[in-house]
């Protein structure tokens, strides 16, 4: 009897802590390492910056000497001046928007002791010779995980996302190397 009754409190502290923690009604996938998820990556990022700064000095300075009275008379009327005046004006505006939308394929590398998944990806486009690379890493939470095994881009923490061209086009849009020096001398 007494066996019976430590099954059954045992039982319903495992149901009570499992509702207590998750929801009854939530997809509980197990994922392991070298399992596969898609990532819809849709990421946009806008900035804009201004700045001014103005100063201005001027200053006026002059002395005068009169001719000299009475046993002081051999000193000549004397008068000097001076102006000077210094103005600054400074703008600087920048701007930057960029825009990626994608899709891609990932693979759980690692699983951390949270049960969060560790992500890696790298897709390879070859268009008329030209490399695009894509390459993708953070951590999901396994309850982000679509049905289908899906995942957007903003549900990835420490995402690090990167775009990059390989090929003439990209070489023929940098700058050159004689161009850079003058650049970074001036």
């Amino acid at each position: 009897m007494k066996r019976i009754i430590i099954s059954l409190l045992s039982f319903w502290i495992s149901i009570l802590s499992a509702q207590m923690f998750s929801s009854l009604y939530s997809d509980h996938k197990s994922f392991s390492v070298g399992d596969i998820l898609t990532v819809h990556i849709s990421e946009s990022s806008r900035a804009t910056s201004s700045s001014q700064s103005r100063t201005g000095r001027s200053q006026d300075h002059s002395l005068n000497v009169q001719a000299g009275q009475g046993p002081l008379s051999f000193i000549p009327m004397t008068g000097m001046g001076g102006n000077s005046s210094n103005n600054f004006r400074g703008d600087a505006n920048t701007s930057r928007d960029a825009s990626l939308t994608s899709r891609m394929t990932v693979q759980i590398i690692d699983i951390d002791p949270s049960g969060n998944l560790v992500i890696h990806g790298q897709r390879i486009a070859t268009i008329n010779g030209e490399d695009e690379i894509t390459t993708l890493d953070g951590k999901v939470r396994s309850q982000d995980v679509g049905a289908d095994n899906s995942i957007h881009s903003h549900n990835i923490a420490d995402a690090r996302i990167s775009y990059k061209g390989k090929g003439a086009v990209n070489e023929g849009s940098r700058v050159g190397f004689i161009s850079r020096i003058f650049n970074f001398l001036f």
